[in-house]
C-alpha cells in the first residue's frame, strides 16, 4: 500500500506532497534524504536507485523524471512490487506534468487528487477480508465444476472404452487399465488443483492466505469425493496426496506473485 506520496524538484524543493497514513517520519528529513540519494546514485552509479528498504515494512520508492527534473517518491509496504509502484509513479508524474507544466507554483490540490485518486485506486486491492471472500465466491463453482467434470470424463472413459466391451482378466488389469486409469486420474487431479489454487493466489495476494485456501480446498475436494458416487477419487487423491499438496501450493504462490505485480494490497 502506498502510506505517502512526494513531487520534489532535484534539487530537494517540496512542490507537493500527501500522507495517506500517519507515520514516524519527518517530512523534512525525508525529502533531503530523497534527493540527497539521486545525486548521490547519479554521481557514483550513473544511475538513479528506484527503491531502498528502511525496515519495519516500509521502502521508499523513487522516480525521476529528466526532462523537468522532477522527483516523485511514495513510501509504500515493503510486500509492494516495485515494478508496479514505479509504474504507477511514472503515470502520476506525466499526468502532473501535463496538468501544470511549467508552472509548478500554481497548483490546483484537488486536480492533483484527482490524479493521484485516478492512478492508484484503480491499481489498490480490497480489503483482507473482502478478498478472502471473493476468492470462495469464485473458488466454489470453480471447485464443482471441475470435480463434477473429472468424475464424468473418468467415469465415461472406462465405463465406455474398456469395461463394456469385454471381461478383464487381473493381469490385464494390472497391465492395461489401471496404468491408464493411473495416468488419466493423475492428470485430472492436476486440473483440479492448479487452476483452482492459482486463481485463489491472483485474489487472495497474500501468500499466507493462499496457502490457507490451498488447505481448506484440497480437505473440501477430499470430501466430496469421499461421499460421491464414485468413492474411488477420493483414495487415488489420497494416494497422491503429497504431490497435491505441493501442487496446491506452488501454484497458490504463483498466483499470488502474479497478483501482487497487478495490485497494490490493502492491508
Amino acid at each position: 500500500m502506498i502510506k505517502s506520496i512526494y513531487i520534489i524538484r532535484q534539487n530537494g524543493t517540496l512542490i507537493y506532497s500527501k500522507k495517506f497514513v500517519e507515520d514516524k517520519f519527518d517530512d523534512d528529513i525525508l525529502i533531503g534524504f530523497f534527493a540527497s540519494i539521486v545525486n548521490f546514485s547519479r554521481e557514483a552509479l550513473n544511475n538513479v536507485i528506484k527503491d531502498i528498504d528502511l525496515g519495519d515494512d516500509n521502502k521508499i520508492a523513487l522516480y525521476e523524471h529528466e526532462d523537468e527534473r522532477l522527483l516523485t517518491v511514495a513510501m509504500v509496504h515493503s510486500s509492494d512490487d516495485d515494478d508496479l509502484i514505479i509504474k504507477i509513479l511514472q503515470n502520476i508524474t506525466n499526468d502532473f506534468i501535463i496538468l501544470f507544466s511549467p508552472d509548478y507554483d500554481k497548483l490546483n490540490v484537488k486536480e492533483i487528487e484527482n490524479i493521484l485518486e485516478s492512478n492508484i485506486k484503480k491499481r489498490t486491492s480490497l480489503s483482507t477480508i473482502h478478498r478472502f471472500v471473493l476468492s470462495w465466491i469464485i473458488l466454489a463453482p470453480i471447485s464443482i465444476v471441475i470435480t463434477v467434470l473429472n468424475l464424468m470424463i473418468t467415469s465415461y472413459y472406462f465405463q465406455y472404452t474398456y469395461l463394456e466391451e469385454k471381461i478383464y482378466t487381473q493381469e490385464e488389469l494390472l497391465k492395461n487399465v489401471l496404468p491408464e486409469a493411473v495416468a488419466i486420474s493423475t492428470f485430472l487431479i492436476l486440473i483440479i488443483f492448479i487452476v483452482p489454487n492459482l486463481i485463489s493466489g491472483y485474489i487472495t495476494l497474500d501468500r499466507n492466505l493462499a496457502f490457507l485456501n490451498s488447505i481448506l480446498y484440497l480437505i473440501i475436494i477430499l470430501t466430496a469425493y469421499f461421499f460421491s458416487a464414485e468413492p474411488l477419487f477420493f483414495y487415488a487423491i489420497y494416494f497422491y496426496l503429497p504431490s497435491a499438496l505441493f501442487v496446491s501450493l506452488v501454484f497458490a504462490y504463483f498466483g499470488f506473485r502474479l497478483g501482487v505485480k497487478m495490485k497494490i494490497v490493502k492491508k
